[in-house]
């Protein structure tokens, strides 16, 4: 694959993450264009899982930031009453794909 063939991969998952961070914020009662304000929607999706704001912090923490996706991913699901840990199990092994196809586009779930 040449350069060009990987910037429009990651023009296309860029493109997945916005529309699905947007529908999220929608959903959890947030005001959706907070989702393009790079840092700041960080926060908010600690508002919305209902964490401390300073976890935004450990997220830029090498190492840390590996454990702390897998936590936001699980906290993500649970605040929107996906708690099995089926549903865990796959939110962790797809990377949050879960989150955007449970949560988004099939369900009609609603912020607990």
């Amino acid at each position: 694959m040449n350069s060009t063939e990987w910037i429009i991969i990651f023009l296309i998952f860029q493109i997945i993450n916005f529309i699905s961070t947007w529908k999220l914020y929608i959903k959890a009662g947030e005001k959706p264009f907070f989702s393009l304000i790079p840092f700041y929607n960080l926060i908010i999706l600690m508002k919305i899982i209902k964490r401390p704001k300073w976890w935004t912090i450990l997220l830029f923490i090498p190492v840390i930031n590996l454990l702390m996706i897998g936590v936001v991913i699980t906290e993500v699901l649970r605040s929107f009453g996906k708690r099995s840990n089926l549903d865990t199990v796959i939110g962790l092994a797809t990377l949050g794909g879960y989150v955007t196809l449970s949560l988004i586009h099939i369900s009609e779930p609603t912020r607990l």
